[in-house]
């Protein structure tokens, strides 16, 4: 093998066993068996120290023992972000747990809003609107309580290494509009403005904010939901034909799961995104596109 063989094989190695977010440490929220535990998997994966923030402790514990066997740290927190005083602990407790890595390492690098309410499915007109009070409470008001309790966190980490990251976890219901589903696409419409707001205004502070738009969003708890209109349709309708249908709507012919999903959370948390702020990314197979520019 010659020299520059050899310089190609190196740095070839040196590529494949590098983990983009090693010596960072991230907060993710709403850990439960999809989307959280799979984005914390994924940031991870990549190198990432974990702080899962659940309301219970139902499925945190087995994500913190796959995290650890990653070789990586995670550390639980509990707590309801609906609550300004539980966001104040969140933080305070994020930061006893950094606490205990490296001694180099200060603040919370990336920041994961995954915890959310999925509204009622009803109709305006048939609505009690003090109950759509509490997705407005939680994927909105909530987010930004636990936001802003971490922006301390977030500038330590940006001053130390020049870049922060906050992803939102949004929804494509804010682009294609379904009935029955204002109280949840509503709270998520104004989360999904006033994310752009804070790509403006902390962009001065290192920190980059962008946001994924899933849509159907494969695993159990959509198929329990494609059972229950199955049975709504009747005629001996099934679960599969349902998925069928609407994976028929997409581009690429399927409905993603939560793994897949949480790809485009590790990219945008990555170097890879270092100038991306503000962005809203459909992240559906293709099942609603943004128009042409």
């Amino acid at each position: 093998m010659d020299a520059d063989q050899a310089f190609l094989t190196a740095a070839t190695h040196k590529r494949e066993n590098h983990m983009m977010l090693e010596g960072k440490t991230a907060l993710v929220t709403g850990i439960g068996p999809g989307m959280g535990r799979d984005i914390s998997l994924g940031l991870a994966k990549e190198g990432a120290d974990v702080v899962l923030v659940a309301r219970s402790e139902k499925v945190v514990p087995g994500v913190l023992e796959e995290i650890e066997a990653l070789g990586r740290r995670a550390f639980a927190v509990y707590g309801n972000i609906a609550k300004a005083e539980d966001c104040l602990r969140i933080a305070q407790e994020a930061e006893a747990a950094v606490a205990q890595l490296d001694s180099g390492r200060t603040g919370i690098d990336i920041l994961i809003n995954s915890a959310f309410h999925g509204g009622e499915h009803v109709k305006f007109e048939d609505a009690d609107l003090q109950r759509w009070r509490r997705p407005v409470d939680i994927n909105y008001f909530g987010t930004l309580q636990l936001t802003q309790a971490m922006l301390p966190l977030l500038k330590t980490a940006s001053a130390r290494t020049g870049d922060a990251r906050i992803v939102m976890i949004n929804t494509m219901s804010v682009h294609d509009l379904e009935a029955k589903a204002g109280s949840y696409a509503g709270s998520k419409a104004a989360l999904g403005a006033v994310t752009k707001t804070l790509a403006i205004e902390l962009g001065e502070y290192g920190i980059r904010v962008n946001a994924v738009h899933p849509g159907y969003i494969w695993g159990d708890s959509v198929k329990i939901y494609f059972e229950w209109q199955a049975e709504e349709r009747g005629g001996g309708a099934t679960w599969q034909e349902i998925y069928d249908e609407r994976a028929a709507e997409t581009a690429l012919g399927y409905l993603p799961h939560s793994s897949e999903i949480a790809g485009a959370v590790v990219f945008f948390a990555s170097p890879l995104a270092s100038c991306v702020t503000g962005t809203a990314l459909p992240v559906n197979s293709g099942h609603w596109m943004p128009p042409s520019a």
